[in-house]
């Protein structure tokens, strides 16, 4: 069932209270185009007479045959108490299939765009953890952006918010994906992906 509906808001930009339509199931066999303003940016945007676009926090779930990620927004204490529910909320379910949690509409943007490259999410987020180890940067945010045929692009943002541009080959996220990992972890993230790959070079010594 697709839930969707209209919320009041207020823009930050100039106040002004208004309707805005809100989308918290994203389902492909019932409403595919709800996907295709995912990917644009389009979802869930607040776009306000006097010019001011923001992007409306909510939960979303995304549903695409055997997978499902859901949007957990928040941050800190609070936003690990609203991922714990979620992750009770996907047990008391009995959703079967690949299921997933992350806490902003972004990282939701990139889990579908992983997912229609026909790519392991967990192979992918421990190839990014060793491309950054490999440059020297590991704090930096680098982010999945397409497959090309055999390789992979990447986009890197620096301190100051600026775009580099990365690529590897796609051989090396499918190698890691035939290591043997479970799949019941819910939040497949960098903090993730650090023991992971800490893991996978403690085996390899």
């Amino acid at each position: 069932m697709v839930i969707r509906g209209t919320t009041r808001v207020r823009c930050p930009g100039c106040g002004t209270e208004q309707d805005a339509k809100l989308v918290q199931t994203i389902d492909m066999r019932e409403n595919p185009a709800d996907k295709a303003q995912l990917l644009s940016g389009e979802l869930n945007m607040l776009v306000c007479a006097c010019g001011k676009r923001t992007q409306l926090v909510a939960n979303v779930l995304f549903k695409q045959d055997d997978y499902f990620c859901q949007v957990v927004p928040g941050r800190g204490e609070a936003g690990e108490k609203a991922m714990a529910e979620a992750a009770a909320a996907f047990a008391a379910s009995g959703i079967t299939g690949r299921r997933r949690l992350v806490p902003s509409v972004n990282a939701l943007v990139e889990k579908v765009k992983i997912l229609d490259a026909g790519l392991d999410d967990r192979a992918v987020e421990m190839v990014k953890v060793l491309l950054l180890a490999s440059v020297g940067k590991l704090e930096r945010v680098l982010l999945f952006d397409r497959r090309d045929g055999d390789l992979v692009s990447w986009l890197m943002f620096d301190e100051d918010g600026n775009v580099h541009f990365l690529s590897s080959a796609a051989e090396q996220i499918e190698k890691l994906a035939q290591r043997p990992m479970s799949d019941s972890e819910l939040r497949v993230d960098r903090a993730w992906a650090l023991e992971a790959v800490k893991a996978m070079v403690s085996d390899a010594n």
